[in-house]
């Protein structure tokens, strides 16, 4: 527990640096995002060792880092989505005695999560370019983060009924219902926070729209842990990677991230946080 308290906290520095830094050079958040997908799609093709594939490893990460560049210009985006779909298929074709379509499959459905999910946040950034943008930068890793969190604390003090004992034998409801409230209502703290120091009155925090995306935002962040635990179980791997003692692979830990960004950025639209 303790290396997984500390690797939590220098993450979480490291990602508030980042940030920071953002808020000066913009190009920094957009190049650690385009990095960290990377990372997580040479994970999630290593689950089936695909990352020994040079024709699945080269297209899946060409395709992160120019969506990452390029996404605002629409006709780019059409042809770097093409081109991606192309190449895997190139590669099947002139490989197919050691590429099946369920690797073509699985390629492509790890790399487009994992890109879209990630560049989320990078929309949501650019959208507003000034404190707003990293008050939802920060809101969509803090709701499913502080989800995880609650759920493994509830989980380990509290939890006596397993919730998906097949696909993730540690998760327990009363861990679900526990991240589902901290995911909830600890991030409204950042509410507060930026209103007082960084909003100088200039824009307002709607704090029922940001308790609604919180919750909704916990609820899929569970579906996106077990979602990804459960590619896990069927590649018969513990973890995506080592890399951060504790928790696994940069996977392991934006996992949950994954699957809440998009929904805080769609649902934003409709009910914003910040007016």
């Amino acid at each position: 527990m303790k290396t997984r308290i500390l690797s939590a906290g220098i993450g979480i520095a490291l990602a508030l640096g980042i940030i920071i830094l953002g808020a000066y050079f913009p190009i920094i958040i957009d190049i650690s995002l385009a990095a960290i997908g990377v990372m997580c799609i040479v994970e999630g093709l290593s689950a089936k060792k695909l990352d020994k594939k040079i024709t699945m490893l080269i297209p899946c990460t060409v395709f992160c880092v120019l969506f990452f560049l390029f996404y605002q210009y629409k006709l780019a985006c059409m042809a770097i989505v093409f081109a991606y779909i192309v190449a895997l298929y190139l590669a099947m074709v002139f490989n197919h005695e050691h590429l099946v379509f369920h690797d073509l499959s699985f390629a492509l459905t790890i790399t487009t999560m994992c890109t879209l999910g990630l560049w989320s946040l990078v929309y949501m950034y650019d959208r507003y370019r000034s404190n707003v943008g990293l008050f939802y930068v920060i809101a969509a890793l803090a709701i499913p983060w502080f989800a995880d969190g609650g759920a493994y604390f509830g989980g380990s003090f509290l939890g006596k009924h397993k919730l998906c004992p097949k696909i993730s034998p540690k998760k327990t409801v009363e861990g679900a219902v526990a991240g589902v409230i901290a995911g909830t209502f600890i991030p409204l703290i950042e509410g507060v926070i930026f209103t007082q120091f960084f909003f100088h009155g200039e824009v307002s925090v709607n704090y029922i729209s940001f308790a609604v995306i919180g919750l909704l935002g916990s609820v899929i962040s569970i579906l996106g842990d077990l979602s990804f635990s459960l590619i896990k179980r069927s590649c018969g791997i513990k973890d995506y990677g080592s890399l951060i003692p504790g928790h696994g692979g940069m996977l392991d830990r934006f996992d949950s991230v994954i699957f809440t960004a998009p929904l805080i950025m769609i649902i934003d639209m409709v009910l914003p946080i910040v007016k």
